[in-house]
């Protein structure tokens, strides 16, 4: 099998640099290769541009809400579904743009920095093919849709295009997040300017949705400036045993992630489609509720490596870390569940304006999924980190399954309820075959997720947001904060220390996993079934394939 490094050093010319290829240990890089002198000061830098990272997309997450509620005011309930709808189409369509073999560039440009102008040239022809298929699928779609909301779709489709020329490879791999954070900034405030600016009212629709497409074209702008000064310009190149390896290596990934978005999008795409007209008012409820979680879903990726490595020491470790990060996720989902439900009917007019209101239930509906939501995708990470691939490939399979049996009918014949219900109960079903296959490795948490703690603020919050519904709303959040810490932070009863983390003591902190990991002496590593050392010898074997060129076990 031939890996992605060896294709680019015989197929590029001088651009692959073949002795590079078989390098396994590539010498000290020149400035502008991935390089800096100074290198005992690379951590303190990489750590410090992961911060900013994050600052940035903190910031473009609360930039990005706004902007939202704003074209809700403007837009109106018809308007603003027809954006939302365009909006979940081009995002489903620009995961298979930026879909798994993603994730292989980066890691072979962060093994062989010479190759970062190659593989960017190659990454970057495989998205333009995979764009234009997405954006003629798109224009079907609008097509298909009529001359009111398909130019709404036509116009959001356009997005595929600067997407697929981001040029992000260098930055990523060399850890250097700050060009990636001022493109993250960019967009955020290129998109409230131009929405603010031009959208004006129900009928701008097309508007709002071509301001989404030029905060895009501003964003790649930057990184192919950073690419251009540090790589020279891009240059897209169509070479089919690269596409192959990579499409190959990244297909588990990238079906996985197609699938979990399919399945985010399901109800907008579904109620879009059968023309709802309920679909303005839930499409809000369903912004606000999914604003709360997506920082939420940044966690399991970042705790992965993590699990994987505790898992390499045994299972005690692991499960021990599982729990922890379970805790942590329950302890800020759980009350903001909580307030949603307890407060939805109070929030959507207030922020949405009045013609908003019946989106309250549904604001109540789609908030009883946040939990299940993060359970899900915790548990599919770590069956990744556990060298369990096929398991989480199955599981988001037949969540996806269900869902297109489930949901249209439900859709058909209750509206936002029926699909509500329907992705409710796909993801509470998720989250319990997740954790069964958690349970068969032996690292599955208590089934309650050591949430005692947090169950007991819950019901504290609930109780003041029931006597407060003639406080004011600010009022209401504040106190309801304010008990639910209080209760959180009571010491434990007899007994709750050993469901949480196997006596060990889970507070908030160590919880969110702000504390290093402590390392212990390994214990034996878990008995491997049937099958696992053919697993292991062929995953040596493609690794060997990436780095040597040579043929894989």
């Amino acid at each position: 099998m031939r890996g992605v490094a060896s294709v680019l050093g015989r197929d590029t010319g001088s651009d692959g640099d073949h002795s590079a290829c078989h390098d396994p240990h590539p010498g000290p890089l020149p400035e502008g290769e991935g390089g800096r002198k100074g290198s005992n000061r690379r951590p303190r830098s990489s750590a410090d541009s992961l911060a900013v990272l994050v600052a940035a997309e903190l910031f473009a997450s609360v930039v990005g809400f706004g902007v939202m509620v704003h074209l809700a005011r403007r837009l109106g309930p018809s308007g603003f579904a027809d954006f939302e709808y365009a909006s979940a189409v081009a995002a489903w369509w620009l995961v298979v743009v930026r879909g798994g073999f993603d994730s292989i560039v980066y890691r072979e440009a962060a093994r062989r920095p010479r190759l970062i102008g190659p593989l960017t040239d190659v990454l970057i022809g495989l998205r333009g093919a995979s764009a234009v298929v997405g954006l003629a699928a798109v224009l079907a779609l609008a097509w298909s849709s009529g001359p009111g909301r398909g130019w709404v779709v036509a116009m959001a489709g356009l997005i595929l295009i600067p997407s697929a020329l981001a040029s992000d490879v260098g930055l990523r791999a060399s850890g250097r997040f700050g060009g990636l954070a001022l493109a993250q900034a960019i967009r955020a405030v290129g998109l409230a300017i131009g929405a603010g600016w031009l959208v004006m009212g129900p009928g701008d629709a097309v508007i709002a949705a071509g301001c989404v497409v030029g905060a895009e074209v501003a964003s790649t702008a930057v990184l192919l400036l950073i690419h251009g000064s540090e790589h020279g310009p891009v240059r897209p190149r169509f070479r089919r045993p690269a596409w192959s390896s990579l499409a190959r290596r990244g297909a588990v990934a990238g079906a996985t992630r197609f699938g979990r978005v399919s399945l985010y999008a399901a109800d907008l795409l579904i109620l879009g489609m059968l023309a709802s007209p309920g679909l303005g008012p839930y499409a809000a409820a369903r912004r606000l509720a999914f604003a709360l979680l997506a920082l939420g879903l940044v966690v399991p990726s970042a705790v992965a490596p993590r699990i994987a490595r505790a898992w390499a020491s045994g299972t005690t470790e692991a499960r021990d870390l599982i729990g922890r990060t379970f805790a942590g996720l329950f302890a800020a989902a759980l009350p903001a569940t909580v307030g949603l439900i307890a407060t939805a009917d109070r929030w959507m007019p207030r922020l949405f304006g009045e013609g908003f209101r019946e989106g309250g239930p549904w604001l109540a509906l789609i908030a009883a999924r946040l939990p299940f939501v993060l359970a899900s995708n915790v548990q599919q990470s770590a069956l990744i980190a556990c060298r369990r691939e096929g398991w989480a490939f199955r599981l988001m399979v037949g969540m996806v399954a269900a869902g297109a049996v489930l949901i249209p009918p439900l859709a058909a014949g209750y509206g936002p309820w029926g699909v509500g219900v329907g992705v409710l109960g796909i993801e509470v079903g998720g989250s319990i075959v997740g954790w069964i296959a958690l349970r068969r490795l032996d690292v599955a948490p208590p089934w309650h997720h050591a949430s005692g703690r947090a169950m007991a603020g819950c019901a504290g919050l609930a109780l003041v947001c029931g006597i407060g519904r003639d406080w004011p709303l600010g009022a209401v959040v504040v106190v309801g904060a304010l008990t639910y810490g209080l209760i959180f932070c009571l010491p434990l009863p007899p007994g709750e220390g050993r469901g949480e983390g196997r006596g060990r003591s889970s507070d908030l902190q160590a919880s969110l996993l702000l504390k290093p990991m402590v390392m212990r002496r390994p214990s034996p590593p878990a008995p491997l079934p049937p099958g696992e050392g053919r697993q292991s010898a062929r995953a040596s074997g493609i690794r060997h394939s990436i780095a040597g060129g040579g043929p894989s076990s």
